[in-house]
């Protein structure tokens, strides 16, 4: 939504010189069938078309492409009345919205047609600006990266469940033979589990950001937060692993316990470089 929005601020007066030097053209006082149809043919971007009163109350139905709604004639156009400011010209055009009929970016354009008229056109916004050639390529560009990102992310979960289950299954299968260890069988199963945890939280965040709720972060808020998120599942997988390895050297051969503490100086060195790129960041 934040990037259409862009786009639609950006081109935002040739956009309103386009819509306005067709509707200008087509006689709008009596709303009839012929003049309907002219409409919907000149903007394939249209949704909806009606006419309110001076008051704002809708006095004809509501004109889609394929239907007539007269369920709201009669009824305040409150919204309508309350953001619309209509210039010497007698036209006006809305910032970009999220229609709360299918959830698509709009945009609410009006023409003062008469001193007590108004006529109000709903736009989908992201089909307008196709139309208009401002958003083919990014919009098939953006759906491509969405799409790659998609793949990977949901791709990386899966691998990430498969982890568990052999995990959880590697546990329970020896456990019942008895060929190892249970010390060694938690120490392999924990391995399994924590790298299963860090791959899942990499997929997640990588989903959260650039698939998901992509819209909602600008892209160097996005970045920041996302490799923050992934160096943090780093370091908590590492202190496990470290802490495994201490538990394993101290039951077998405390020679190699050297191992452990380089493991343990290399996620103090994360903690710290993870500490200082946050507070430069923010």
């Amino acid at each position: 939504m934040d990037y259409i929005s862009q786009i639609f601020k950006a081109n935002k007066v040739e956009i309103k010189k386009y819509i306005f030097n067709i509707i200008n053209k087509i006689d709008l006082s009596n709303m009839s069938e012929k003049e309907i149809d002219e409409l919907f043919k000149s903007f394939k971007s249209l949704k909806d078309v009606y006419i309110v009163d001076k008051d704002f109350k809708q006095i004809t139905p509501v004109y889609s492409s394929n239907k007539i709604d007269e369920s709201k004639i009669n009824k305040q156009r409150k919204t309508l009345k309350e953001n619309i400011h209509i210039d010497e010209q007698g036209e006006y055009i809305s910032s970009a919205y999220l229609c709360s009929e299918d959830g698509n970016p709009t945009i609410t354009v009006s023409k003062k047609i008469a001193d007590d008229k108004v006529v109000a056109f709903n736009f989908n916004l992201s089909r307008l600006l196709e139309d208009l050639k401002f958003m083919n390529k990014a919009s098939f560009f953006n759906f491509m990266t969405k799409f790659i990102y998609a793949s990977i992310g949901y791709s990386l979960s899966l691998f990430s469940v498969i982890l568990i289950i052999y995990s959880l299954y590697n546990f329970a299968h020896h456990s019942w033979l008895g060929d190892i260890s249970i010390f060694q069988l938690v120490f392999k199963s924990t391995i399994a589990l924590t790298l299963g945890l860090a791959v899942f939280d990499l997929a997640k965040n990588l989903l959260e950001h650039e698939v998901v709720y992509k819209e909602q972060f600008n892209e160097e808020h996005g970045s920041n937060k996302l490799l923050e998120k992934f160096l943090v599942s780093i370091v908590i997988a590492l202190s496990i692993e470290a802490l495994m390895t201490v538990f394993k050297i101290a039951l077998t051969d405390y020679k190699d316990i050297l191992y452990a503490v380089y493991l343990i100086v290399a996620v103090s060195i994360m903690i710290i470089s993870l500490s200082y790129f946050n507070k430069n960041t923010k």
